[in-house]
């Protein structure tokens, strides 16, 4: 479980990590995304905030723990281990993409009907962790964009997708609010 942000998350992070943000939403989305019996191995961009994540995972009934990276990321880069990357685009990409990508809201049923991006397909976040099939209608072959309302839930579906398989994966900062404030277009 790497717990930095999504940019630095992004940038590079242990294959096969699932990103869930260092927030108070934390113990929420670990809770949907996580499986309680296996053992959370953590990767945290400051040591001091070790307690606030652990103590987050526990108050949500995560009681197994692996341990955490020691020197956080910056000693695995320095010690030449292997790196994976999440590619994350603007809005203002998105706007000029194509039909070839496929492009996921990841928000709730909600949130989806009260407005999206043109051209978007829904799948709620929490239908992709593992053990569900929310990724079965996906192509492999196809890359997959995801956006939430501001990017914190796009990243986590990213990072499970990119988990399952899927090489081309990218999500958006900002994601909804960053389209709307941009003035695009929207459907309902």
């Amino acid at each position: 479980l790497d717990t930095r942000q999504m940019l630095a998350f992004g940038g590079g992070h242990i294959e096969g990590a699932i990103n869930i943000g260092s927030r108070p939403e934390l113990s929420v989305w670990a809770g949907q995304m996580l499986d309680y019996d296996k053992p959370i191995l953590l990767v945290v961009e400051d040591e001091t905030d070790l307690d606030f994540i652990v103590w987050h995972l526990v108050y949500t009934g995560f009681t197994q723990f692996a341990g955490y990276l020691t020197g956080g990321m910056k000693a695995w880069e320095n010690a030449g281990l292997p790196l994976q990357q999440l590619k994350q685009i603007s809005v203002h990409e998105l706007r000029e993409l194509n039909e070839s990508v496929q492009l996921i809201d990841v928000r709730s049923p909600e949130e989806w009907e009260a407005g999206r991006i043109p051209g978007a397909s829904h799948v709620f976040v929490a239908d992709l962790r593992d053990g569900l099939d929310g990724a079965s209608a996906l192509d492999q072959t196809r890359p997959v964009i995801t956006y939430c309302d501001s990017g914190y839930r796009a990243e986590i579906a990213a990072s499970l997708l990119q988990r399952r398989g899927f090489q081309d994966v990218r999500s958006v900062p900002g994601s909804w609010q960053a389209w709307r404030n941009s003035g695009y277009e929207v459907r309902k």
